[in-house]
């Protein structure tokens, strides 16, 4: 990891602005709180995606198209200015393409380069809508 040049504010502000376009399905935008060798793992599925414009890109367009509505909030963060990282812990509420509503508490490990999340851990309670 590089030098990280946020301070915690920025560091959550970063994490919070990412599930945003999550949450709202504006991939470019996501793709833009990334690095561009960023890897995504799923650790409750034993998944990882490797590459902001390829594997991951991939991912979010797949889980566009099984998604209908999601809300990730009620945040609880813990960061780290000098190693650079961000955990969360969140709710999340989905609601399937095929109409199937799910309530999750997830918890998601945030590593950052510069200004940018370079690896995201994701521990999901719930379906994982990130194959």
């Amino acid at each position: 990891m590089g030098v990280v040049l946020l301070n915690k504010h920025e560091l959550i502000d970063r994490v919070e602005g990412y599930f945003k376009y999550v949450d709202n399905g504006n991939i470019s935008k996501l793709l833009t709180y990334l690095t561009p060798n960023c890897t995504i793992s799923v650790v409750t599925s034993n998944i990882t995606h490797k590459g902001r414009d390829t594997d991951i890109k991939k991912m979010f367009e797949r889980r566009l198209l099984s998604t209908e509505q999601a809300w990730h909030g009620n945040f609880k963060h813990l960061a780290d200015t000098k190693l650079g990282w961000v955990t969360s812990r969140f709710d999340v509420h989905r609601t399937n393409s095929e109409g199937k509503y799910r309530e999750m508490d997830n918890i998601n490990f945030f590593e950052f380069e510069t200004e940018k999340i370079c690896r995201i851990s994701i521990w999901m309670s719930g379906e994982n809508s990130l194959i």
